[in-house]
């Protein structure tokens, strides 16, 4: 399992800083890995956002069979937040639950209302660009676990904003551009994957 991405330097930003407040990010997770608060929580503290921000949280897996998906999907992932607030409220006093009590507070803080989805699919890159592109991302934000090669490759197919949030916490700046959404390459236009 990767914990950090030695992509070449010129791929690099020197800073995290960006020019504008992203409009829609995209935080892009493994749906197979526990819900990670740390990337939604350093994205709220880095960026300022306003009422016409978008927050989306997206967990990816490949096709599973049934009692594994059953088990995934049973989780947090797929959940809108008003959903949450009622099974937090139900079970407040369990462990696993209580996760979810400082996401809802989290979200609250800010002043913001993520949208919480799973798509599940193969090639599992060609998912995430279908998704960026639908969802009009300006601001990607990676967790750990997706390997070099593909994020070199979504760097090669996304006119936009993208960020790693390594193991340690601190995020690596893969790609800076004014974003324009309408640039962001649709999956039927890619070529596809080896």
């Amino acid at each position: 399992m990767p914990n950090c991405f030695p992509i070449s330097r010129p791929h690099y930003a020197e800073n995290v800083e960006l020019d504008e407040a992203p409009k829609r990010v995209l935080i892009v997770m493994d749906a197979l890995k526990d819900f990670s608060m740390e990337i939604l929580e350093w994205v709220l503290n880095n960026f300022s956002f306003d009422t016409s921000s978008k927050i989306s949280i997206l967990g990816i897996t490949p096709y599973l069979n049934i009692p594994l998906s059953t088990k995934t999907w049973s989780d947090r992932w797929g959940m809108d937040l008003e959903d949450l607030v009622l099974l937090l409220q139900k079970n407040e006093n369990d462990f696993k639950y209580q996760k979810l009590g400082r996401l809802i507070h989290l979200c609250r803080k800010y002043g913001v209302v993520p949208e919480i989805r799973t798509e599940m699919g193969h090639p599992l890159r060609l998912l995430v660009i279908e998704q960026i592109s639908t969802l009009h991302a300006t601001l990607v934000v990676f967790d750990r676990y997706h390997d070099k090669k593909h994020i070199e490759y979504y760097a090669k197919k996304i006119p936009c904003n993208m960020l790693v949030v390594n193991h340690n916490g601190k995020a690596q700046l893969i790609k800076k551009v004014r974003c324009d959404v309408s640039q962001v390459e649709s999956p039927s236009s890619s070529s596809t994957p080896k």
